[in-house]
């Protein structure tokens, strides 16, 4: 990925000099030293519930990997969604909940901090005669609902 980046800016006219790491190595200059202009990490989340990520969107939080180790928001915008996330912890309904996190993702496309670079092709089947399937997005795929899957009474046929 790094690669095809480099290439991509290259045609563009900039100068790019990826330096591979191994992960460790990589974990420590992203959180400890701080000595890099940009990376690509991988960020993994199976929880559609954005607060099982506040340690990303907050900006004190221990992966918020631009502008790190903040006491205080360096930005205004990093200051309204650490507000927009506080806020969307106590709603009381979903989609108040919603709402307030739909604002966080338009501040996150205006300033793009991340640049989101791929998401999984995902697929899923079973045979006919599985009652309720219906892969999800998220992990786990197939068997989220797993308490309301059945196997449907297939109509026999006469035999001789």
């Amino acid at each position: 990925m790094a690669a095809i980046i480099q290439d991509d800016l290259k045609e563009l006219g900039m100068h790019v000099q990826v330096v591979p790491l191994e992960f460790r190595s990589l974990i420590d200059r992203v959180t400890q030293t701080k000595e890099y202009d940009a990376c690509v990490l991988g960020l993994a989340s199976f929880d559609a519930d954005a607060n099982s990520d506040l340690n990303v969107w907050l900006s004190n939080g221990g992966t918020h990997l631009w502008n790190p180790s903040q006491t205080h928001p360096a930005t205004r915008w990093e200051a309204e969604i650490d507000g927009l996330m506080e806020q969307q912890l106590a709603a009381p309904s979903f989609e108040q909940r919603k709402k307030l996190y739909d604002h966080v993702q338009q501040i996150l496309a205006e300033y793009q901090p991340m640049i989101f670079l791929t998401s999984p092709n995902i697929l899923a089947g079973a045979k006919n005669g599985i009652g309720n399937f219906h892969p999800a997005v998220l992990e786990p795929y197939v068997l989220w609902n797993v308490e309301q899957l059945y196997l449907r009474n297939e109509p026999r046929t006469a035999s001789r």
